[in-house]
């Protein structure tokens, strides 16, 4: 899994607890879409949007859990994308174990 960046950051007020952005790209390096996921307190948001920038669709709302998270990541992965993870340091490790990268 091609984690490209990790930030740990204090949310702010209305903010997600954590972030995750998997960049669909194609063979070449090109951007041509993204998953948003956001981990609030109390639901898991996905938000999809292409390169075309018509706007996000809301994708999924799911019950937060490490376990819903790591899935859509799994699902959405492919080896050529990268991911950006920021949120609570806490929640960070938590996903880090949950997606066994340790």
């Amino acid at each position: 899994m091609n984690i490209k960046f990790i930030e740990p950051i204090r949310h702010g007020m209305t903010e997600p607890l954590l972030t995750v952005m998997v960049y669909k790209k194609v063979e070449g390096g090109k951007i041509v879409a993204c998953y948003r996921l956001m981990y609030y307190s109390n639901k898991l948001i996905s938000i999809f949007e292409t390169d075309k920038l018509e706007g996000g669709i809301v994708d999924v709302i799911l019950d937060n859990s490490m376990e819903n998270l790591s899935k859509l990541i799994e699902k959405y992965y492919e080896d050529q994308d990268d991911i950006i993870i920021r949120g609570e340091e806490k929640y960070i490790e938590m996903l880090m174990e949950s997606l066994n990268l340790e």
